[in-house]
């Protein structure tokens, strides 16, 4: 019997483990939800409230075998809050700013007087956030140190969950270089602008992206990570072409990846947007496997298709679409499970994953989904009936 954290081993090291390894994904409000908790305390709840939380929801299903940690906190986090629970939606005070806003049930921010904030389309070409180098360290900031982190709290939930459930393998997110620096510049199109019009002021706002995150990844390694999580968005060629994507994407999440393996770590990349144009190119970076995530906007992710480009020894990591864990649709997760496991997974190497669990997925959509994969996953099962299959033959002449 493996523990998860061989079991993720083995598959990350391009092999069979006795069973499909699964590996869970939750956004903050699904964890509240699944932790029987009101959704709004994603928002208020303390430090020790929220590694409570985390900790409920990972018990939830203790057979996984991956679990990618949720930043901590710090410690004073919530108790400058003054939260009042009336029957429509609650009422917040920050009592050292005296700032004052509302929540709604479904977790999201209202005014303090209950009313719903509209929500207006952002300006195309809005005033850009970064206008020189000197704009960087109040927008972007420093390179981080260790008593910066320790005071954000933001590997204390890692720290945490490793001491205590050490045959479990945790990942700890990072970071794609150029997917920061586009946010940092204000937005998307904002981050284009700045690209095409002062390439030197956003080469230098990728070079401290990159330093950061290879930063965090050390801090990762120390507060017990497995591997780190490396997510890119913004670079799939549905908003980036593959030309662009290798003059300013790749080298940096190269340097990231390379500084991530010479510390020990798997390199688990998340790539959230249209891989096939770019997969050569991304193929090249050294990571351990693919994170893969359902088409949108039009493209399309088989993992059956990315097998076949990649080998048999390479790991990917599948998916249920996010929209049937919120509707409850058992029938489409359990499909999907069983075509990607037997067209991407026959021979291993192969994770059943998840998105990143909104704030209405249904938790007992999450238990069905996990619950298959074991089931639908299981080597050793398929070994005895070829096994026994075999025998039969044998014993009959064959």
């Amino acid at each position: 019997m493996l523990t998860s954290k061989e079991r993720i081993r083995i598959a990350l090291e391009g092999g069979k483990p006795d069973r499909v390894p699964v590996a869970a994904v939750y956004g903050a409000g699904y964890i509240m939800r699944s932790a029987g908790r009101d959704i709004r305390e994603k928002s208020v709840c303390t430090a020790r409230e929220w590694i409570e939380s985390i900790e409920k929801s990972f018990l939830r299903h203790k057979q996984i075998d991956l679990f990618r940690l949720q930043p901590g906190r710090p410690a004073s986090a919530g108790s400058n809050l003054k939260v009042e629970k009336i029957e429509a939606y609650w009422r917040v005070t920050d009592t050292v700013s005296g700032e004052r806003w509302g929540l709604l049930p479904d977790g999201s921010i209202c005014e303090f007087d209950g009313v719903r904030i509209s929500r207006k389309a952002k300006q195309v070409f809005a005033e850009p956030r970064i206008r020189s180098e000197d704009d960087m360290d109040t927008v972007v900031g420093k390179v981080p140190d260790r008593a910066e982190i320790e005071g954000r709290g933001t590997y204390g939930p890692l720290k945490y969950m490793v001491s205590k459930y050490p045959d479990y393998h945790f990942s700890s997110q990072i970071m794609c270089p150029f997917s920061k620096a586009v946010e940092y510049c204000g937005g998307y199109v904002e981050g284009l602008l700045c690209m095409k019009e002062d390439a030197t002021l956003f080469h230098k706002l990728l070079r401290r992206c990159t330093d950061i995150q290879i930063a965090l990844t050390g801090f990762a390694k120390k507060s017990g990570a497995d591997s780190v999580w490396f997510t890119s968005y913004y670079t799939g060629a549905d908003t980036l072409s593959p030309e662009l994507y290798k003059k300013e994407v790749f080298r940096y999440d190269l340097e990231i990846c390379l500084a991530a393996k010479k510390l020990g770590l798997y390199v688990l990349h998340w790539y959230l947007g249209d891989l096939l144009p770019n997969i050569e190119t991304v193929m090249k970076l050294q990571m351990d496997a693919l994170v893969l995530e359902q088409g949108r906007k039009g493209y399309r992710i088989d993992p059956a298709e990315i097998r076949r480009i990649v080998g048999d020894r390479f790991c990917l990591f599948g998916f249920g679409n996010e929209n049937d864990y919120c509707t409850g649709n058992t029938v489409s997760l359990e499909s999907q499970l069983k075509y990607q496991i037997k067209s991407a997974g026959k021979n291993g190497a192969f994770v059943a994953g998840t998105p990143v669990m909104p704030d209405n997925a249904r938790p007992e959509a999450v238990d069905f989904y996990f619950n298959t994969a074991f089931r639908l996953g299981d080597y050793t099962r398929e070994s005895r009936k070829a096994y026994n299959g075999k025998e039969s033959a044998r014993q009959n002449g064959g």
